[in-house]
């Protein structure tokens, strides 16, 4: 079995996936709104904790060095053991004198600093497309970008959205692709590696929470998605119009839907979420 929880963070992002290997992996973590007053959002931290109680976290995927992909880190450090950190070539700064104006904690950037760096426990790694090894290929994830290019894109812009992990997972027949924040120019570079069949995917996760900003058309065309999710909060409007398009089934919204299950097992595929699907 191979399951996915895309968690309603509100603004950020956190997607938990237990591999039929038996590894956890956490792509991204954000808890800095979970104080809400409505207390709608789920904090990621007591998500994994009370269902992966007895596991510690194979892999933690940072996709790029965003706060609101980030937030979290910390707290969940003081509970769980996290064995490989994968992270991205960067030399983005922060004023974290003032990091609590925006709602997030500095501790978190602190800590972000020492896993980058770790050697064990977690060991970190910088990973880039079409590297190999059996760590990830035995999950059967697919790096489909950064690049070397991308990150020196990154770097000379200050746009670190173009860095940010694309990583694709099959399992059984079904492709579950996870955008991250990755820009038109991230897309562009992948599908002009890959061509049109590389893409192809039964479930989405919108790059930058759905934001119409991050959409290429002329990709995305070749996805042809089942069910796209979105992870996004209340106020933030996404690209309705263009993701119920593209989605063939369903989009998925955190915010109206709250968390999201995927479960894909030896007989059946389920996608469920703790909300009715009437909007």
């Amino acid at each position: 079995m191979l399951k996915v929880d895309f968690l309603n963070v509100g603004k950020g992002n956190c997607t938990v996936i237990l591999f039929p290997s038996g590894r956890l992996t956490v792509v991204d973590i954000d808890n800095s709104r979970i104080d809400d007053k409505e207390e709608t959002l789920q904090c990621p931290i007591d998500f994994i904790r009370n269902n992966y109680r007895e596991k510690d976290i194979f892999r933690f995927i940072l996709t790029h060095p965003d706060m609101d992909h980030m937030s979290g880190l910390a707290e969940l450090i003081k509970h769980k053991t996290i064995y490989n950190f994968w992270d991205t070539d960067h030399e983005k700064e922060v004023d974290a004198d003032n990091m609590h104006l925006g709602g997030y904690d500095s501790a978190d950037w602190k800590a972000y600093q020492k896993l980058r760096v770790s050697s064990s426990e977690p060991k970190a790694h910088k990973i880039l497309r079409d590297e190999s090894s059996d760590f990830w290929n035995q999950d059967n994830i697919e790096v489909l970008s950064p690049t070397k290019k991308l990150i020196d894109l990154a770097k000379d812009s200050e746009e670190h959205n173009h860095l940010s992990y694309v990583l694709k997972i099959q399992h059984r027949g079904i492709s579950i692709l996870l955008g991250g924040d990755a820009t038109k120019d991230a897309w562009q570079d992948i599908y002009e590696h890959y061509g049109k069949d590389k893409l192809k995917a039964d479930v989405f996760l919108a790059p930058h929470h759905g934001s119409p900003d991050n959409i290429n058309e002329d990709v995305f065309q070749h996805i042809k998605p089942k069910y796209v999710i979105v992870s996004d909060h209340e106020g933030h409007k996404y690209d309705y119009a263009y993701y119920n398009k593209l989605a063939s089934v369903r989009v998925c919204s955190t915010k109206h839907h709250g968390n999201i299950s995927l479960s894909i097992g030896p007989e059946e595929q389920t996608i469920v979420s703790e909300r009715n699907w009437t909007k």
